[in-house]
């Protein structure tokens, strides 16, 4: 699969499989998401895998509202932390510019990107109780929840993408 054919595959999927993902193939996921360019080389990423009880505690922190509810089916939940350097507050202190963000955003759609190369299906979700979730995971001071990607083998079919047109969202100046 080319890159362009996993953006175009790549969708947010809601319904998993009752299958288990081979930690390898997590691994490499994950592995591709530390490839990812970030503010200095920081890196302010680290990925927490959940399964079984956490994994269930976890997904009912992300239910608020009756959101969210397929996160029972994943497989796994990757659990995204950011511990922003002194640079970083920094930066955003002085430029209102949060560099961390924008890193964990480029690792993670690495990640999603590789797993669908892999057949894996994947849901970014930031609708969650990042305090209620941190006090499950040993995380180093400093260190926060951010957001939160569902995995596993997807059990439904990717939706027709709807999209702005083109000229919406592309300006070509000069």
């Amino acid at each position: 699969m080319q890159v362009k054919e996993a953006i175009e595959s790549r969708y947010s999927c809601r319904s998993y499989k009752p299958e288990r993902v081979d930690d390898g193939l997590i691994a490499d996921c994950l592995q591709c998401a530390a490839l990812a360019p970030s503010a200095c080389n920081k890196q302010p990423w680290k990925f927490y895998v959940v399964r079984g009880e956490k994994k269930a505690a976890i997904a009912k922190c992300t239910q608020l509202f009756g959101a969210n509810s397929f996160t029972d089916s994943a497989d796994a939940l990757i659990v995204v932390t950011a511990k922003p350097s002194a640079i970083d507050k920094a930066a955003d202190k002085i430029k209102n510019l949060d560099f961390s963000a924008n890193d964990l955003g480029l690792a993670v759609g690495n990640l999603c990107l590789r797993a669908t190369e892999l057949g894996l299906g994947t849901c970014i979700i930031g609708w969650l109780q990042a305090g209620k979730i941190g006090k499950m995971l040993p995380l180093s001071v400093g260190e926060k929840v951010k957001l939160i990607v569902a995995i596993g083998y997807p059990a439904d079919a990717p939706r027709t993408k709807k999209r702005k047109p083109f000229s919406d969202t592309a300006i070509f100046l000069g």
